[in-house]
């Protein structure tokens, strides 16, 4: 009798871990798919900076992330049309094709971003300057594009198991370093920031109205019905709660190991030195491969949601497989090279203002992602709740707010 219940209660042990891993394995995979080079830099150079005081904007931006993720799944399960051409039928084609052009210019943004780590990982390795390895790499990438789809969607798997390793052994480190856990926790209090540009960038990376919107793309692509709606937005919730907890612990680990040696965060090593805890010397070599990796995955995927934006606001095309799409995301390529190769004589501080400077377009995606969500005709029962709505509008009014102080930085 005492053996079968033994065994029931380890049967039990064995599902429970089995639904765990089912749950947040895909989730784990998502965030090592989504987590760019801008997103470890930023939360580097703020962890260094400013210690662990701004938790509390990774949080808010996570949950924003959520909030509007789940808008974009359900407009794009609800509307018979793209999302821009939505938009246009709704709200005229004039506005489709602005939006069109933010998404594009958005993309641009995230993309010189991916430049300049592709750069800094391969210059710091093999010496040359990071505008030769941008220029290297982008025309692998346009290879990939136009020729060899398929060669590149295997080497993404191994370029994501390297940033999946980078991942957990951020993981591990937490359990050496010994952060401080009364500062850690203050630092879920929202405060003024001494570096207010760092806030702006870290919603930028954490917060992506973008791919927020692409949603709406994805479910049409993948063919979603309303069975499938309540199990995707739960799968893209746990990739969100994961991408923004790796955000925090990469910001914990230089709160408590650069922050007190006085390291700023200035090139790709001084990230690297957050690992050396856990890793020893072998800590630049697994974080480079990380970061270049993390850089160089997200080169076609988010040069594609770029591309695609454009050619729907334009009424060109309104699937990633269409051969506009195709055409603007190898613009989207091109303008990140040029702007990297450019205004890239310091590449960690350009990387942060790369990421920052995306936020100027997003409050009008962010608007528009709000009044379709509460468009009865289109939406019906999945019309906005009122908690929704709340909470979107202090995110729309917190991006502005962002928006504008950006500007006010870039006029003084």
């Amino acid at each position: 009798m005492s053996k079968n219940i033994a065994n029931e209660a380890k049967k039990k042990e064995s599902n429970i871990f089995k639904n765990i891993i089912s749950l947040v394995g895909p989730g784990l995979i998502t965030a090592a798919v989504v987590m760019g080079p801008g997103s470890i830099t930023v939360s580097s150079k703020a962890g260094a900076t400013m210690g662990y005081s701004v938790l509390w904007a990774v949080a808010f931006a996570g949950i924003m992330m959520a909030m509007f993720s789940k808008m974009g799944s359900t407009i794009g399960l609800m509307s018979k049309k793209s999302f821009l051409q939505t938009v246009s039928s709704k709200y005229g084609h004039a506005l489709a094709i602005i939006i069109g052009f933010s998404g594009f210019f958005i993309t641009a943004g995230f993309q010189t971003g991916n430049n300049i780590g592709v750069g800094l990982a391969f210059s710091t390795m093999f010496g040359g300057s990071v505008g030769m390895w941008a220029i290297i790499f982008t025309l692998i990438a346009l290879g990939f594009l136009w020729l060899f789809n398929d060669i590149y969607e295997l080497l993404e798997k191994g370029m994501t198991l390297l940033v999946f390793v980078m991942i957990i052994t951020f993981f591990g480190n937490l359990f050496i370093i010994r952060p401080n856990y009364g500062q850690l926790f203050r630092g879920f209090i929202p405060s003024k920031p001494e570096i207010f540009g760092l806030v702006v960038s870290i919603s930028a990376t954490t917060f992506s109205v973008a791919a927020a919107a692409f949603q709406a793309y994805t479910v049409r692509s993948k063919g979603w019905t309303k069975n499938d709606l309540k199990e995707g937005i739960k799968s893209s919730n746990i990739g969100i709660i994961i991408l923004t907890l790796i955000s925090m612990v990469i910001m914990i680990t230089a709160a408590t190991v650069l922050k007190p040696a006085g390291i700023e965060v200035n090139s790709a090593v001084d990230m690297a030195m957050q690992l050396e805890p856990l890793l020893g010397p072998a800590a630049k070599w697994m974080f480079l491969f990380g970061f270049w990796s993390a850089a160089f995955s997200s080169f076609i995927v988010n040069a594609m949601i770029g591309g695609t934006f454009l050619a729907d606001g334009l009424g060109l095309g309104d699937t990633m497989d269409s051969k506009w799409a195709k055409i603007f995301a190898s613009g989207v390529m091109v303008l990140g090279t040029i702007a990297a190769i450019a205004f890239g004589q310091n590449p960690i501080q350009l990387l942060v203002l790369a990421q920052g400077t995306t936020i100027f377009a997003v409050p009008l995606i962010a608007i528009v992602m709000l009044l379709l969500s509460n468009d009865k005709d289109l939406m019906k029962e999945y019309k906005n709740k009122t908690i929704t709505n709340i909470i979107s509008i202090i995110s729309i009014v917190w991006l502005i707010y962002l928006s504008y102080n950006q500007l006010m930085g870039f006029i003084k």
